[in-house]
């Protein structure tokens, strides 16, 4: 998707040879601090130290509170903001899945680097500290972290070592999809086809509940938990959130008038439009537009 290529994180995180990129964050109280909706290929790892912070990754929101912590897999659409003005401090760790398994078709990426890209294998992404093994995760989350402000290169192996872990850790707690539940769901999921093509070429009209039932057909409350057990959230929230990734291509390849966009991708108010960006992108439309 076009818009969405828009969205890729546009920072460097390592080097081509040790592609692994340390980050510290720290904010104080009732400072209002937003990292926009973004995709990179690298794995995250994020610890909260002190406070809290709010995850979005793709149409899940989590609250990540001190001692606990988030793995974002590659790939996956996600933003972070301040929690009702809490301060926070974490630590931010990403590393390319090269790193585990350079070679594609090698024993060690098929193993156990691919199953979790392509969704076959998953784990507990919310890290918290009642497992032993999420505990660790957190521990090793801790230790990478006080490693920042070395020499990366002069310190590669250790680094790696503490990843190596940490991927050890989460592959051993990890459960395959059951091929029985994936086929049912994908066979609903072709069910659902005809309606995702009319949301993504009819979007900039108005879309209501009672035409998105009609396709299939069935009652309103019958489509609104098939659409949401596929896709994860509600039929409207997911149209408006394919409106808010249109205008985000929009408002960095136009100059058009924010108010225009927003009413060429299907919303009447601006307002409303500019309430809906801030909680799906994590800032403005215009600061969107300025740093974009």
């Amino acid at each position: 998707m076009k818009s969405k290529i828009l969205l890729k994180e546009k920072a460097t995180h390592g080097t081509v040879l040790i592609p692994i990129a340390i980050h510290h964050l720290s904010y104080g109280p009732n400072e209002e601090n937003f990292f926009y909706l973004h995709w990179h290929f690298e794995f995250e790892f994020i610890v909260v130290l002190e406070g809290a912070i709010i995850y979005t990754i793709e149409d899940k929101e989590y609250c990540v509170k001190a001692g606990e912590g988030l793995f974002v897999n590659s790939d996956q659409l996600h933003a972070a903001r301040s929690n009702n003005g809490m301060p926070c401090e974490a630590c931010v760790v990403l590393f390319h899945p090269n790193l585990l398994g350079e070679n594609k078709q090698g024993g060690a990426y098929s193993k156990f680097v691919y199953p979790v890209l392509s969704g076959k294998s998953t784990f507990d992404y919310w890290l918290k500290d009642n497992e032993k093994w999420q505990s660790d995760i957190i521990e090793r989350i801790r230790e990478i972290d006080a490693l920042r402000d070395i020499n990366i290169s002069e310190n590669e192996l250790l680094l790696k070592s503490k990843l190596f872990e940490i991927w050890h850790l989460c592959c051993q707690n990890s459960v395959a999809s059951v091929p029985k539940w994936r086929d049912k769901k994908n066979y609903k999921l072709e069910r659902m086809q005809p309606v995702l093509d009319y949301i993504h070429t009819s979007f900039k009209e108005e879309i209501t509940l009672a035409d998105l039932a009609k396709i299939l057909p069935m009652s309103e409350g019958q489509f609104c938990h098939a659409f949401k057990e596929v896709m994860n959230m509600p039929p409207i929230a997911f149209v408006i959130r394919h409106r808010i990734i249109q205008s985000c291509a929009l408002l960095t390849e136009t100059d058009c008038k924010i108010a225009d966009i927003a009413r060429s991708v299907g919303f009447n108010n601006i307002s409303y439009f500019n309430r809906e960006f801030i909680k799906a992108i994590g800032c403005s439309p215009s600061k969107y537009r300025r740093e974009g």
